[in-house]
């Protein structure tokens, strides 16, 4: 809308041309795995490995202790977190998966007369064993919260527990239903009578005496919160490793309520209440153990990978891993990417997936897959496992999760070719010949040459077009550019002025990657036939020329 500034002379702001693309990455890691700890089928972001064990709990001994063999249901996901962050990565959205035996431990607390209220870990996961629970008698008053007071029939205007004691935190709330007026009462006690706007409570018997004036009508509200006698409480006392949850509570329901509530409640479980939950938790016996939760079971065995990866779908997540999954789940995984990099979900994606443990040369070198969306790496990786302290050779799916760790830690354009991983030996060394024939049947082979190298970052596609992992990301990286600059222009008009405000964003973002050598150059144009104008159709055409790596150097050397 133009304004006036001086009569006669008006100035409008067209915000086309104040449009900027904004910041896009292709370094975001995805992993699908399995945790002791956790919620399952859920993405969380985690920005450090200290926060992923925090989330997701530790991973378990790799090696089964009863055979020194390689357990079957080892846990994935924290571990390929660990190469994942230890490589360079800082932002992974991790999705745990487990299979139908996934259960929460679980503690029964019984009253005089039967249960009373039953606490369940808040995740699936053996973590939950960890826990243990003591009741004893209350050392401390307890302190109850928004009570509803009955108005009518037995028991009316009289507090759920007494004694109460006398406390600055007591409060009575009346509601008025013909009025729907909420108004707080002065407290008084017994034996000062109430004035008007005041109530008394007996602290003996808990009854509420008001004015005969001011007594709630039956379809009044009355709420109470009030501090009772420690005679009258018992001392509920959670503990995890080091650290404890203390309630002080009267009965179940109040336990059920402290433990549940969203600001303050129990970090470790969820409470629910039984048929007995008005009554008082028994003590402990003897009151100076604690007793355990049982039976909790991390569902590791046949955990669903696929309906991890379809948690991921609508993430930001560019470098996908399946954790622990070899080159046979290579298929689901390109699956997974060329769903997500459709025009439908525009998630462009790239996966990483390795080799299964002992995989001999030939099953490497005879591997099926080809995608420019996947790479095949190999072979294992052997490092320090944080619960033996032992070294141990993990399988090829661990040092896909180093490689992706490694890829989301360099810009689009930074090949992996000749880059260390940090880990401390590989499973297998191959021969300059062997590592030849590795990369010539698109393997992304590791070698022990200084360290422990790629050897050239190679994707598995057949197509020589795709075959650097670089030319799949610079490309990849071009396409999310676009969207983000164009996405500000979706509803503006559909004419050459818009249109030519459009490619001037989109031209200063390759420029850029152009500046960043991401592209050597590119052309670019943004057009409308009248059909396209009308249908609201503004098409962008670009042709890019990426920039590629140096795979080797020809030395020639003359001699004299």
């Amino acid at each position: 809308m133009a304004e006036m500034i001086l009569p006669g002379v008006y100035i409008e702001v067209r915000p086309e041309g104040l449009i900027t693309p904004g910041r896009v990455t292709v370094g975001n890691v995805g992993v699908v795995g399995t945790a002791s700890k956790g919620p399952v089928g859920q993405a969380v972001i985690v920005g450090t490995y200290t926060e992923a064990r925090q989330r997701f709990g530790a991973y378990d001994s790799f090696i089964d202790p009863s055979n020194n063999q390689p357990r079957q249901d080892s846990l994935t996901l924290v571990r390929a977190l660990e190469q994942i962050f230890g490589h360079g990565a800082t932002t992974v959205f991790a999705v745990r998966v487990a299979g139908a035996l996934k259960a929460k431990a679980r503690y029964e607390l019984s009253s005089a007369t039967g249960p009373c209220v039953t606490l369940n870990a808040k995740t699936e996961g053996d973590w939950g064993n960890g826990l243990s629970i003591n009741v004893v008698a209350a050392t401390d008053h307890a302190y109850i919260e928004d009570e509803a007071v009955p108005t009518s029939g037995a028991g009316a205007l009289t507090l759920g527990i007494n004694p109460v004691v006398q406390s600055a935190r007591n409060r009575i709330r009346h509601r008025l239903d013909a009025t729907n007026v909420t108004r707080s009462l002065k407290i008084v006690y017994d034996p000062t009578a109430p004035a008007a706007g005041e109530v008394q409570i007996n602290r003996t018997t808990g009854v509420l005496t008001f004015l005969p004036a001011e007594t709630p009508a039956p379809a009044d509200t009355v709420t109470a919160s009030y501090l009772v006698d420690k005679s009258k409480a018992v001392k509920v006392t959670l503990r995890l490793g080091q650290a404890d949850e203390v309630y002080t509570v009267v009965h179940g329901n109040d336990l059920a309520a402290d433990i549940n509530q969203r600001t303050g409640g129990s970090v470790w479980v969820d409470a629910t209440p039984g048929v007995n939950a008005a009554e008082l938790p028994l003590l402990t016996v003897p009151t100076i153990e604690f007793a355990a939760f049982k039976g909790g079971d991390n569902g590791a065995a046949n955990a669903d990978y696929k309906e991890g990866l379809e948690k991921l779908l609508n993430e930001d997540s560019h470098i996908i891993v399946a954790a622990g999954q070899d080159d046979s789940f290579g298929d689901e995984l390109d699956s997974h990417c060329q769903v997500a990099s459709s025009d439908t979900i525009r998630r462009d994606r790239i996966a990483v997936v390795g080799s299964r443990l002992a995989a001999t040369l030939e099953d490497l070198r005879g591997h099926n897959l080809a995608s420019d969306r996947l790479i095949f790496v190999a072979p294992g990786i052997k490092t320090t496992d944080a619960v033996s302290k032992e070294e141990v050779t993990l399988p090829g799916a661990y040092a896909a999760a180093a490689v992706a760790g490694l890829l989301a830690s360099f810009s689009a354009h930074i090949s992996l070719t000749n880059k260390t991983v940090q880990v401390g030996g590989l499973e297998q060394r191959y021969t300059s010949a062997e590592l030849t024939q590795l990369v010539q049947n698109r393997v992304l082979a590791l070698e022990a040459r200084q360290g422990f190298r790629i050897v050239k970052g190679i994707t598995t596609s057949t197509n020589t077009a795709w075959h650097q992992i670089t030319t799949r990301r610079i490309v990849d990286f071009a396409k999310f550019g676009v969207r983000s600059a164009s996405n500000p222009y979706i509803g503006l008009l559909n004419n050459e002025r818009v249109r030519a405000a459009l490619r001037a964003t989109i031209n200063s973002f390759l420029t850029e990657m152009v500046d960043d050598e991401k592209l050597i150059s590119y052309e670019l144009e943004v057009t409308a036939t009248r059909d396209e104008e009308i249908k609201g159709i503004a098409r962008v055409t670009m042709v890019l020329r990426p920039t590629f790596s140096i795979d080797f150097i020809k030395v020639t050397m003359f001699l004299e």
